[in-house]
Order: structure tokens, then sequence, then C-alpha cells
């Protein structure tokens, strides 16, 4: 929905107009050019096409409706639009229904999605292809070895806030070594919802999986739903810290 510009005195006295004449709502005149129509179809729960409009106007009036498509049913109107009495009275002989257009919500902005791979004897070319076709802010990183990927994953997480995938083979080494870079918050798991669990649970935002373990489907599926899961504050206990300076805090026996 455009923004639309605040009431002027214009269509103040217009609508003042419109009230005194309501017995001319019954003619014809011509859309003014700043009037937009678009008419589409809304699909009833009776699975039938039902006819509508939407009119963007602030101040809808006799002749906006009586240019209405014939058949139309639905006019969607902006917010605090302002509809004079004889556009109303021709939309109730005509059974059209005024319903305010809600602005579309916005959608979770898509993180940045950096996809990659390491220790796969196989190649997982088709489903990062398939993971980067489905995510539009998604990036590849060129193969290497699992220290030099990790320190790359490291590097997005904590500088771009990104969500990273690690295609690997070897994932409960790869979790470990991952884990070990404050950055990082990887998580591992062999089925979906377990996967969904963790990640939430843990903030993660380093999914660690492997290969053999997902249909390219799957993991496409769950690359698309790990860029929309809420940003939220890791639990306490996985906040890196400084390390300790003494053993004050300990029971050893160094001092």
């Amino acid at each position: 929905m455009p923004t639309q510009n605040p009431i002027s005195s214009d269509d103040i006295a217009h609508l003042v107009t419109e009230v005194l004449k309501r017995i001319h709502a019954g003619t014809k005149p011509q859309l003014s050019t700043d009037s937009h129509l678009s008419t589409d179809s809304h699909l009833s729960t009776g699975m039938q096409s039902t006819p509508s409009a939407t009119l963007p106007d602030r101040v809808i009036a006799a002749k906006t409706i009586v240019n209405l498509a014939r058949g139309t049913k639905v006019a969607y109107i902006v917010n605090k639009a302002v509809i004079t009495p004889s556009a109303r009275d021709i939309a109730r002989d005509r059974g059209i229904e005024f319903v305010t257009a809600q602005t579309t919500p916005q959608q979770p902005s898509h993180r940045q999605l950096i996809l990659a791979q390491a220790d796969c004897t196989g190649s997982v070319s088709d489903a990062a292809g398939a993971i980067c076709q489905a995510v539009s802010a998604s990036q590849q990183l060129p193969s290497a070895g699992l220290v030099t990927t990790l320190e790359s994953l490291a590097d997005h997480a904590g500088r771009d806030a990104a969500r990273c995938i690690l295609l690997s083979e070897n994932t409960v080494v790869a979790c470990v070594a991952a884990n070990r870079f404050p950055a990082i918050r990887a998580v591992t798991a062999t089925e979906s919802t377990t996967l969904k669990t963790s990640s939430i649970a843990c903030a993660a935002n380093v999914l660690i999986l492997s290969p053999s373990d997902f249909s390219v489907s799957s993991l496409v599926q769950i690359a698309k739903a790990f860029v929309l899961y809420p940003t939220e504050n890791p639990p306490q206990i996985l906040t890196p810290s400084q390390p300790a300076k003494d053993h004050h805090s300990c029971s050893c026996t160094n001092s």
C-alpha cells in the first residue's frame, strides 16, 4: 500500500459537497486522473471468484463507487479513509463491502546465510546450489579445511551476525571445534525436529549437518527456516566470559 498524503482542504471541500448533494449520488462523473482503481479477484470460502477493487484515495466519493466494475463486492480502502454518505449509500445498494486493507506485515528480514563444507567425501554441490537458490541472501564459501572454514564462519557470525550452515560428514568433531570460537554457537542433529529445538534453545547461529542424514529438499527447508528463527540472547551459560586470572574460585592447590 503506497504512502498516502494527508487529507487536503480540497478533499474536505469535496466531502462537504458530497454531503450536500446526496440526491445526485446516482450521477456518473468521470474519474479524476488522480484516482487509481485496481481490480482483482478474491477467493471466498466457497471457492468462487469475488471481484474486488483497491481504492487508494483518502476520500471515497460516490463517483468512485459508481465507476467500479460491475459485480464488485469488496472494496479495499486505506486506513482512516473517509467515505462520503452518498458513497456508502451506493455501496450498500450494490452490495459492496468496505474492508480496510491492512498494511502488509513486514516479513522477518532474511539474515545473511553463509554456507560452507568441510570433510565431505562426496559431492554436495546439488545441496549447496539448492540452498543458495532458495535463500536469496546467501553466500557459499570456497571449499577448505575444517579449521580454516570454522575461522571464516566465526568471522561472519561475529562480525555480520550471519547464520551459517556447515555441511560435514564429521559433525561431532566439527561441532565441538566450532564451539571453541566465542562467536559461534553450533548445534548438530540427524533429524529436523531435534535440530530446530536445539537451535532455538541455544540461540544457535551455526548448524552442522551431514549431507547423508538429510535429503536435498530437507536441507533447503532447514536453511529457509533457520534464517528466520527469532533472534534471542543465548543462555547465560553459553555467553563467553573472561578467563580467570587466578585460581581463587576453584579448589585446586595452585595459587
